[in-house]
């Protein structure tokens, strides 16, 4: 599905009007939605909490820091009200800040002299966080679209869908319907292992184990963190996709929407491989209508095995105090 994102853009204004005329244009041929307050400024409370509503209602935001410091309330500039409200609110932030050569040449015009310790002190702040240096209007652009897919990859939001493209009802009926199949498939196999213990098969605890340790992030080369996928807990989620015999695009869309991964074609294709190269998926190639190739992936035999094997390996895991299964 096509998900547009609302993005807030805040910075001082006189000062930078080229400049945020350039972010608008790049978020807008991004194919999302900009929310400026552009000469609007808080003056009391109540415009105030306009604002904060604004920003409580988007997904990103993105600051414009020059050599300017802005328009005060209690010695604090409304552009770093709205920046630490952002955080405050987990609103993922991204500072676009003016590159330390290009601040010596800035027009004398555009620059407070009385508050660059609080311009120097705002800059340290957004540090902090995702920023990319600017030199121009011109350049402006292009480092918009690199904070933006930063973000937009490492902190995954919910965005804006058109209604005629949610999933219709029939579409819905049909996950519930196979996700009632999972949940009846599950109690037969824990109804078969009360008295007989399955049996895990050597080969088959070989390839668990290879996938427990394997993740999305190693396989794409991303930094990890405590939040990592494991490729078997991904197997596991995809049981219900794979029984439809995907596509690329739609793995890209169950990525997005199900896993919080923004992945591009060649990364989904990456991720699959790996459960081609064990086996696990058939693949086939065919074009569409733009002669553009599309790989489509079907569980094989062994992988429909292994999806039996790699639940119950699931079960006894959790069922285990050191969270290893016993036996195989």
């Amino acid at each position: 599905m096509d998900v547009k994102y609302q993005i807030f853009v805040s910075s001082t204004f006189v000062d930078l009007e080229d400049e945020r005329r350039s972010v608008i244009e790049a978020i807008l041929n991004m194919g999302h939605i900009p929310v400026g307050m552009e000469a609007f400024q808080a003056s009391d409370d109540s415009q105030w909490d306009y604002i904060k509503r604004r920003i409580d209602e988007s997904d990103y935001y993105l600051v414009v820091v020059a050599e300017r410091y802005g328009s005060e309330l209690h010695g604090k500039s409304y552009t770093q009200m709205e920046y630490e409200y952002a955080v405050k609110k987990h609103v993922p932030v991204a500072g676009l800040l003016l590159d330390g050569n290009t601040r010596k040449t800035w027009p004398s015009d555009k620059v407070e002299y009385k508050k660059k310790a609080k311009v120097e002190k705002f800059r340290q702040l957004c540090e902090k966080k995702t920023v990319k240096y600017w030199r121009g209007a011109d350049d402006l652009g292009a480092k918009v679209q690199l904070a933006l897919n930063e973000l937009f990859r490492t902190k995954p939001r919910t965005g804006w869908i058109r209604a005629d493209k949610v999933p219709s009802s029939n579409v819905l009926d049909e996950l519930a319907k196979l996700s009632e199949e999972r949940r009846s498939l599950q109690e037969r196999v824990e109804e078969l292992t009360a008295d007989d213990k399955l049996i895990i098969p050597n080969d088959y605890v070989w390839r668990i184990r290879r996938l427990e340790e394997s993740s999305i992030e190693s396989v794409l080369s991303w930094a990890e963190d405590n939040e990592v996928k494991a490729l078997l807990d991904l197997f596991l989620d995809l049981d219900s996709v794979l029984v439809r015999d995907p596509d690329t695009d739609d793995l890209v869309e169950h990525f997005r929407d199900f896993e919080n991964y923004q992945l591009e074609d060649y990364e989904v294709e990456l991720v699959m491989n790996e459960y081609v190269k064990h086996g696990l998926l058939d693949t086939k190639t065919y074009f569409d209508s733009t002669a553009k190739p599309i790989i489509g992936y079907k569980l094989s035999d062994r992988g429909t095995q292994f999806l039996m094997y790699a639940t119950e390996w699931k079960s006894r895991t959790k069922a285990s105090p050191e969270g290893v299964p016993s036996d195989s």
